[in-house]
């Protein structure tokens, strides 16, 4: 069983006050996780930790119900058999909610990124925060109905687009529903008996490709998501920058030179999203492909083979979306940039924009950044936004109890 979250859990107790003997139990713990047929005594030997302190760490996390033990053909030297332990993927599982499109979807995802349970509300554009309330509660209740006998919910999170403070949990305002105004979401927090977090859409993404990939967070790192909306979010050195405004990165509601006085979802006039974002896109995409679905993994197969930098909309808006690309690179010089979203999974769309890219930047910058695609629609939100969730249940379960 392995997962971005299981293979860095030994560092679980990192910044907090933990003894030895707790970092030993995690890293057990990880090592039968990822590890193949580990026993007591080869995870003794591997990690050079004593036989009797293995032996006490199996033992509660196998009370914990983290783990199990199974009798193996396998025989000692001594012609003992051996006793193999495994994790229990599904012991903790957490509620994740992120948006799509217009939709709501919720997933029930286990430790090891299992998604076992899927909901999804469809909201449309007139949606206000009574609504969009009744929604979420309606997704928490019940996914939390369907969570596997045995299993304990770690929380819930919410990856939210637009103007989002976390801190106050208040969705000030998205510009796919207008009416959806200074949504707190406080009060709905105080009803519930489990943990609730909320989260930026690009910061959740951003973050797992993070966590995905290690090396990424001694560095700089830029993603943009061109979908139904378009935004950005940062990264320096593993740390997400943020603002008190609870909004950041929003790329798609700038002027941009190819739009003209068409008004924006956000209220505004001239936005990138006018000419580049997929709800602006829509007409054209059905005009050429017929039924198009405005879900972003469902839709990016059928943009693979859409010759799309045949289509005069598709080309200007993959230059509006190049000049936005071309600020932000010039703003933070990142040293990996990632893009998302159905377009960007399009083979020619994204050579056309990487190597534009490199053309319009100075010279001396044009290597200095190495690109990435996220494919799939947003695993971030999917399978990887409850992991400060899985993070701080696991951080208390995998403290010694003597």
């Amino acid at each position: 069983m392995s997962s971005s979250l299981l293979s860095s859990i030994d560092r679980v107790h990192e910044g907090a006050p933990h003894r030895v003997k707790d970092k030993e139990k995690a890293l057990l713990y990880r090592e039968i996780c990822i590890g193949e047929t580990p026993t007591r005594l080869a995870l003794s030997r591997r990690l050079k930790i004593r036989p009797s302190s293995v032996s006490e760490a199996v033992q509660e996390l196998v009370d914990d119900g983290l783990i199990f033990e199974t009798n193996a053909p396998l025989r000692s030297k001594l012609g003992r058999p051996q006793i193999i332990l495994s994790a229990r993927p599904d012991r903790y599982v957490a509620i994740s909610i992120y948006i799509d499109s217009r939709e709501l979807k919720g997933v029930l995802v286990t430790l090891r990124e299992d998604v076992i349970a899927e909901e999804v509300r469809v909201l449309p554009q007139e949606t206000g925060n009574r609504a969009m309330t009744a929604a979420i509660r309606s997704l928490l209740t019940r996914l939390r109905e369907r969570i596997p006998r045995g299993a304990e919910l770690a929380g819930a999170v919410l990856c939210l687009v637009g103007t989002v403070n976390a801190h106050t949990r208040t969705w000030t305002n998205a510009a796919r529903w207008p009416r959806l105004l200074n949504l707190n979401l406080s009060t709905l927090a105080a009803k519930l008996d489990f943990p609730l977090i909320i989260r930026r859409t690009n910061d959740a993404e951003l973050e797992y490709f993070l966590d995905c990939n290690p090396s990424t967070r001694s560095t700089s790192a830029l993603l943009l998501h061109w979908g139904f909306g378009i935004g950005s979010a940062v990264a320096f050195r593993g740390t997400l920058l943020t603002s008190s405004l609870g909004r950041f990165g929003e790329i798609g509601h700038t002027p941009s030179r190819y739009a003209s006085d068409v008004p924006c979802l956000c209220g505004s006039r001239g936005c990138l999203e006018t000419v580049a974002a997929l709800w602006s896109l829509l007409p054209v995409l059905k005009a050429r492909l017929g039924t198009v679905p405005e879900d972003e993994k469902e839709l990016a197969p059928l943009l693979g083979d859409a010759g799309l930098l045949r289509v005069p909309e598709i080309r200007t808006a993959l230059r509006a979306v190049q000049d936005a690309l071309l600020v932000l690179s010039m703003m933070f010089y990142p040293d990996r940039i990632i893009l998302s979203g159905p377009f960007t999974e399009n083979p020619p769309v994204f050579r056309r924009l990487t190597e534009g890219l490199r053309r319009a930047l100075p010279e001396y910058a044009r290597d200095a950044s190495s690109f990435a695609v996220i494919p799939g629609g947003m695993p971030g939100c999917r399978r990887g936004g409850a992991s400060p969730l899985f993070r701080a249940t696991l951080a208390r379960a995998l403290r010694r109890s003597t």
